[in-house]
């Protein structure tokens, strides 16, 4: 829909996209109480089940020039969330830090499974390895485990 003024357009965006936006919110913000939850726990029973190792990617697309470098350690704990509605993957998973920095997202190459553990329910979380900061591109080895 547009409104047309003499001088300037008015563009307002379909009305399921602030829906879609606050849900993809909640979803993380659960991901992320339900990884706090897990890294606090104590619980004898439940166990991480290391899922598949890869180099992250997309993330010469963001800025994180002074986001990443000082912060990332290895074993530090990641936050995967599920982007259903990406518009290049339908499979995407994104990962992110504790602290709510997107960092890019895991290859789309082999993706598909991990999407549908997440899909199901699953609580899939990574660590990361090893990493190294080049000034435009972050190259990190991500471990993808899940909660048994």
């Amino acid at each position: 829909m547009q409104f047309h003024d003499s001088d300037e357009t008015i563009h307002i965006p379909p009305q399921d996209i602030f829906e879609d936006l606050l849900d993809q919110v909640e979803k993380l913000q659960t991901q992320v109480d339900e990884l706090k939850r897990l890294q606090y726990s104590n619980s004898s029973n439940a166990r991480d089940v290391f899922l598949y190792g890869c180099e992250l990617a997309g993330s010469q697309y963001l800025d994180l020039a002074d986001h990443v470098v000082p912060k990332l350690h290895e074993d530090d704990p990641l936050v995967l969330m599920r982007e259903p509605n990406n518009q290049y993957d339908e499979h995407a998973i994104s990962v992110y830090t504790t602290g709510g920095l997107k960092l890019g997202y895991l290859p789309r190459n082999n993706n598909l499974i991990l999407s549908r553990l997440m899909d199901e329910g699953n609580l899939l979380f990574g660590k990361t390895k090893t990493f190294h900061w080049d000034g435009k591109s972050l190259y990190l080895i991500v471990k993808v485990y899940m909660r048994a």
